[in-house]
């Protein structure tokens, strides 16, 4: 028996994949905006702050270097860029698997079992930033 022969629940898995994609799409947009900001601002303050020390300007150039270094803290912290990477890897296992279920390759037990890996791999690999323990 293949998920067409059960239109309720292949409709409603679809909704969801659909609203897991579109989930999944705003995440990594997101987070790669996120580490394109902290990127970019950091090597421009960064420069700045170089061009501001040779130009005997020392107040603004410790400003651009203080800046610099929130912004690498606070991309390396927040983890953007492995973020970035884990929400396109998962929009692309989505697509993956939605396309097996259009397609109608996939058994109730298989859709049920791979969809159900898609979102443990989710909630289990989602990268953040290991704490010490006291």
């Amino acid at each position: 028996m293949s998920l067409t022969d059960t239109p309720d629940a292949r409709a409603i898995l679809q909704a969801d994949v659909t609203a897991q994609l579109a989930f999944q799409r705003r995440w990594r947009i997101l987070s790669m905006s996120a580490y394109v900001l902290t990127t970019v601002g950091t090597l421009v303050c960064s420069a700045g702050a170089t061009y501001f020390a040779a130009s005997d300007s020392a107040k603004t150039a410790a400003v651009l270097s203080a800046v610099a270094t929130v912004l690498v803290g606070t991309e390396k912290s927040l983890l953007f860029r492995e973020k970035w990477k884990f929400h396109l890897l998962m929009f692309a296992k989505l697509n993956v698997f939605r396309a097996k279920l259009l397609l109608g390759n996939l058994t109730p037990e298989q859709a049920s079992e791979e969809y159900g890996a898609l979102i443990t791999l989710y909630a289990s690999e989602l990268p953040m930033e290991a704490r010490e323990k006291g």
